[in-house]
């Protein structure tokens, strides 16, 4: 289960006392408790953070934006707050009177305030502090003192709610990387409408504070949001939270569009197919047809979310934490990376991802904007796809197995596999499917998950019966293989019948064998459709063969290797793409 990190937003801010208990008692306890004698402080104590700096001459600008966004009412309630209040002339304030209410509030007017007292007395060791808008800024000095490195003009002018600090300047606001979607800067649009999709802002009633009621419906005099956007949690990549520390590859429009065209020719759907829900091979088959209501909505959700799932990066884990210092026109050297959601990107394709864009740093990690995707194929929307054999989920049926043989799993470590097989088995271990009687040849049906419509080099994993034992005499098998799937008109093609199977198969019974099948390529894609195409492997062994060959099967794994990947690996023989474990 994946839990889903909630955002909440105040519009009297977001945080309590400081990090640690040092900070708590820094931020928490009475104003006067923190200053010494020498202390200036002046305004007056009696009057609240908003009338101090109405009457205050040289926050005459500073007033009237706070006015402007409502904060002359929260800045004169009983809430302790820190006010750093740049004075006039110090900032541009005819772009930020013209600057749109949300922005305005969060960008400037939230950007400098923040809960509990923060006086500047003594030594102030560069002490961080959220402020109201959730950004970290730190307070820094001895005797003179700086916020996020802007200098103070007057500290420690008190209130009754709290302190103001005056500014030399307004403090710099530095986007998160989801707010860095938004910026226009540049052309980013495609991907933050897509984000802005999902958002979803609802009022918090339990840690919201209650007002009148006002033509019938229920007001709130302090208003706490909780904000959640499902593609965090689908991404895995909190990119909205100021504690984390995430790299975004960012696509521009033409980038997207790009993007979009290239990915969109794996995802064919069409109306209505044929699924076969039950593969045996004899009268109990069933066929089910899968209708799709709105194919072109389907295609558009699946091409975004594959355009989107490999753009994000922890950098605080493996080889990451290299593109907190990676810079534009340096090539990254890494082993691999992986994305928030679990692929793995080896050292040559990592190197080709940063390639041509441009670094711009944010309040919770870097994001590389680029006009081109520089992804191949299979490193991501297209990736290879493995089924372990032993993994029941994907089994669909058997033929000619006892009941009690289905599903048999064999462990096979590193220290107990026979010395004399060469090769590893994948997942340390394997299915074995034997068959009910020495008579006939054992089967089974596998079903082929997340199947993108295009071409598919198809392999199967054989294990040697001597695997872990030393002991055992082993004969190769031979067998045969069939699928079944949707041509492109919906109708279910199944090679059992209708010959077209890939042609008769022997192990080599000296290593764990890796038997490529041929090709095959599917018309449409199953993947979001909860269907599946399908593989059937079946022992062929005639009676006048039995000393020859071994009916039982032992399945390691199947591979669906995409066309383009098989033919990278032709042309590039030291490319490396996987574990190399097969």
């Amino acid at each position: 289960m994946i839990s889903f990190k909630h955002k909440t937003i105040s519009t009297k801010g977001l945080i309590g006392c400081g990090l640690t208990a040092v900070l708590a008692l820094m931020g928490c306890a009475d104003w006067n408790d923190h200053y010494d004698q020498n202390t200036s402080v002046l305004g007056s104590q009696q009057s609240s953070l908003w009338e101090n700096i109405e009457n205050n001459g040289q926050l005459t600008q500073f007033a009237s934006l706070l006015k402007k966004a409502g904060y002359d009412k929260i800045l004169q309630g009983s809430q302790t707050y820190t006010v750093w209040a740049p004075v006039d002339g110090s900032f541009d304030y005819d772009a930020l009177t013209a600057t749109e209410g949300s922005l305005l509030l969060k960008e400037f007017i939230q950007n400098h305030v923040a809960r509990n007292n923060y006086p500047a007395s003594g030594t102030i060791n560069n002490l961080p502090i959220y402020m109201l808008n959730e950004k970290m800024m730190h307070f820094d000095g001895s005797g003179a003192y700086t916020m996020q490195g802007v200098s103070v003009a007057q500290p420690n002018l008190a209130s009754s709610n709290g302190t103001i600090h005056t500014l030399n300047g307004k403090l710099p606001f530095m986007q998160n990387i989801y707010e860095s979607l938004f910026d226009k800067t540049y052309p980013l649009d495609s991907i933050a409408n897509y984000f802005q999709r999902y958002d979803i802002k609802e009022i918090d009633p339990n840690r919201s504070v209650a007002g009148p009621i006002i033509n019938g419906e229920l007001t709130y005099l302090d208003t706490v949001y909780n904000e959640n956007n499902i593609l965090f949690r689908l991404f895995h990549a909190d990119i909205q939270q100021e504690d984390s520390n995430f790299t975004m590859i960012v696509p521009t429009n033409d980038a997207w569009n790009k993007a979009k065209a290239t990915i969109s020719k794996y995802y064919n759907y069409i109306p209505s197919f044929e699924f076969m829900k039950n593969t045996e091979t004899g009268t109990n088959r069933e066929l089910t047809k899968i209708e799709i209501l709105d194919t072109d909505f389907l295609k558009d959700s699946v091409v975004n979310m594959n355009l989107v799932r490999d753009l994000f990066y922890n950098n605080n884990l493996y080889d990451h934490k290299k593109l907190n210092n990676l810079q534009e026109g340096q090539v990254l050297q890494c082993d691999s990376l992986y994305s928030t959601t679990f692929s793995k990107i080896y050292s040559e394709d990592a190197a080709a991802l940063f390639t041509g864009m441009h670094r711009a740093d944010k309040s919770n990690g870097t994001v590389w904007i680029t006009d081109t995707l520089r992804m191949h194929p299979w490193t991501s929307w297209n990736p290879e796809i493995k089924i372990e054999a032993e993994m029941a989920t994907y089994v669909s049926s058997y033929s000619n197995v006892a009941e009690s043989d289905k599903n048999a799993r064999v462990r096979v470590l590193p220290s107990t596999q026979n010395p004399a097989v060469t090769g590893t088995i994948s997942n340390d271990a394997y299915l074995e499917v034997p068959s009910i009687s020495t008579a006939t040849n054992p089967g089974v049906v596998f079903y082929l998950p997340d199947v993108r419509s295009t071409t598919y080099k198809v392999g199967i994993v054989i294990v040697p019966a001597n695997i872990i034992s030393t002991y055992v005499t082993p004969k190769p098998n031979y067998f045969n293989v069939t699928m079944g799937y949707a041509d492109e008109t919906g109708k279910n093609i199944d090679n059992y019948r209708d010959w077209r199977y890939l042609d008769y198969f022997e192990s080599n019974i000296e290593k764990v064998d890796t038997i490529w099948l041929g090709e095959m390529t599917f018309p449409i894609a199953y993947i979001g459709t909860d269907s599946y195409p399908y593989i059937r492997v079946t022992s062929a062994i005639r009676a006048a063969q039995r000393d020859t060959y071994d009916r039982t099967l032992r399945i390691d794994c199947l591979i669906l290797r995409p066309k383009e990947l098989a033919d990278y690996i032709e042309a590039h023989p030291d490319y490396k793409y996987d574990d190399g474990k097969y």
